[in-house]
């Protein structure tokens, strides 16, 4: 950004054009598809709602939205820390602008004693794998902190004092951080060093003079924005890679799975009743507990992953949980980040979200049937390792399954299903042609074992032949988790 000019008539003139090219940019942005993240922290007094109200003026009130964060709402705090800031993610061709972000919260959380310094680099780490996976689907990221001194802090606190209209915009936590502000601003500072990245670079804004304020905050936008403009019409004229299928050649976790001992029936009806007794015990003691439950089912075609979460359902309290059916993305869902529709899922404190398919279809149907691009399932892996660690570290249990079957298996549990006139609604074409991409999703399968089976968020690995032995298995190791996260569980702070 050039000098800034020193009269005030220049920095009128200059606020005015930039306020134009704003414009301008971001109905180019719209037309790109360009999606933009523009985050704006700061100090208390440091005018961020004048400076973001200047800045919205000049955008198409169509094209973006505002979140503001608050440290005082408690729904939210029944949820993982960056729970919120993924729904409120941007689609593609929009603005999302945060009024304070994620920063802010952990900010207020070291302030009030409720994170210590050992603690707060996990926070600030969980933050830049969430801007790292944005800018790396195609978000343009601005992070501007607004800062103000002292003196001025407290001037701006006593103006909006004396106004009876305004008083209450000042609270007690206000003057409390104001007398705080040395070592808030160091910790401030600390902060910035960890979480700048070439991809989102904090923009530093003194608003001790607000028009010079401002003329910084539009320069940084825009420029952000170009710059993801001109990357997007450099990608439209060069080439797309032909994407060749890349071999896995290492471990075959599938080839391992021993087909489980058949159950008579009786003995299973048996075995069952005791198990749902069990889980439906544990879960009151979740609830209690405030433990959130992540349950993750994948499997082959017909492996019987509607009849395990059946069966386990069959125990619990309805109030308790909630199952997710898992299909192909809306058009709504393909305008943002794939882990965006998942993230709207996740279950609140002392809630269990049943997962039927998940985010793993990333690494299975769409890296096998090409729907994504290699670099695109590759970086994958990374990203769930990430949101799990996340989940994980709030406090959640995951549990994923594999449900494995042989491919003779589920050649007979197709035909009887088309036998079936109760039951040939679940036999599709894309089940058949799947079939005969058996090897390929065999592969990836093992891969995406290898690659996020990690202690926190294990996969299990299940044998369906008999479809009576693979519910009694899950629902046993559902408990033996749920046991083990009851003796060691832990409240998160945020």
């Amino acid at each position: 950004m050039s000098e800034l000019p020193e009269s005030e008539s220049s920095q009128k003139n200059l606020l005015k054009e930039l306020a134009t090219q704003l414009g301008v940019t971001q109905r180019k942005a719209k037309d790109y598809g360009v999606p933009s993240l523009i985050i704006i922290e700061g100090l208390d007094a440091s005018a961020k709602g004048s400076l973001l109200n200047q800045v919205l003026l000049e955008i198409d009130s169509r094209s973006y939205d505002v979140y503001s964060t608050h440290a005082s709402h408690q729904e939210p705090r029944n949820f993982p820390l960056l729970w919120r800031f993924w729904n409120h993610t941007p689609a593609k061709g929009r603005m999302q602008f945060y009024d304070r972000g994620p920063y802010y919260l952990v900010l207020d959380g070291w302030a009030e004693g409720e994170i210590d310094n050992d603690e707060i680099e996990s926070y600030w780490e969980h933050i830049r794998n969430f801007e790292r996976q944005l800018e790396d689907s195609g978000i343009a990221i601005v992070k501007i902190f607004l800062t103000v001194s002292k003196k001025t802090q407290a001037k701006r606190f006593e103006k909006l004092e004396s106004n009876p209209k305004t008083a209450w915009r000042v609270r007690p936590k206000d003057w409390k951080r104001h007398r705080q502000y040395k070592p808030y601003l160091q910790k401030i500072n600390q902060m910035i060093g960890k979480t700048d990245a070439p991809y989102a670079r904090w923009e530093i804004v003194d608003t001790d003079n607000i028009r010079r304020a401002a003329i910084k905050v539009y320069h940084t936008i825009i420029e952000k924005l170009e710059a993801a403009i001109l990357e997007k019409e450099r990608s439209k004229a060069s080439e797309p890679p032909k994407e060749e299928w890349i071999p896995y050649r290492e471990k075959n976790f599938l080839a391992k799975v021993k087909a489980s001992t058949p159950l008579d029936r009786v003995e299973y009806k048996t075995k069952l009743r005791k198990r749902q007794k069990a889980i439906q015990e544990i879960v009151h003691e979740i609830y209690t507990a405030k433990i959130p439950v992540i349950l993750v089912y994948c499997g082959w075609d017909a492996a019987g992953k509607g009849g395990c979460i059946k069966r386990l359902v069959q125990g619990i309290d309805p109030r308790s949980y909630h199952v997710t059916p898992v299909g192909a993305p809306t058009k709504d869902e393909l305008r943002h980040h794939y882990l965006w529709r998942f993230w709207k899922r996740m279950p609140r404190r002392g809630s269990i979200e049943i997962f039927d398919r998940s985010w793993y279809g990333r690494v299975l149907v769409e890296r096998v049937e090409h729907l994504c691009t290699n670099r695109e399932w590759r970086r994958a892996y990374q990203e769930i390792n990430e949101m799990e660690a996340h989940l994980t570290d709030f406090g959640a249990v995951i549990l994923k399954y594999w449900l494995h079957i042989d491919k003779e298996t589920q050649f007979e549990r197709f035909q009887a299903r088309q036998a079936n006139p109760l039951k040939e609604w679940k036999i599709t074409d894309d089940d058949w042609r799947n079939r005969e991409k058996w090897d390929l999703y065999e592969e990836a399968v093992n891969e995406m074992v290898k690659e996020t089976d990690r202690p926190h968020a294990p996969w299990k690995i299940v044998s369906s032949v008999c479809k009576m032995s693979a519910r009694i298995e899950t629902i046993d190791l559902l408990i033996e988790q749920l046991s083990r996260a009851l003796k060691n569980n832990a409240k998160p702070v945020l």
